[in-house]
């Protein structure tokens, strides 16, 4: 990867390998990208783990959402 700053001596052209292999991390916020953050090699399995870690949560929350619906259902008819 080279970051293209101006004098940067890992990306110097002709001279600089760049800063070595990277994967990115996208944040985004309500399904928009917001920007691509570099991840460094020895960094990458405890991201992977926390993105596994996070997709977890979201799907429990989806699942404690999906109850609440149901019973927020249920209320209203008994209701009516």
């Amino acid at each position: 990867m080279r970051c293209n700053k101006l004098g940067c001596r890992f990306c110097e052209k002709g001279k600089g390998k760049g800063h070595g292999r990277f994967g990115f991390l996208s944040p985004s916020v309500l399904a928009i990208a917001v920007r691509q953050i570099p991840v460094p090699s020895e960094l990458k399995k405890e991201v992977e783990e926390s993105l596994r870690a996070f997709a977890q949560l979201q799907k429990v929350l989806k699942q404690i959402a999906q109850v609440n619906l149901e019973l927020f259902k249920e209320r209203k008819r008994q209701r009516s």
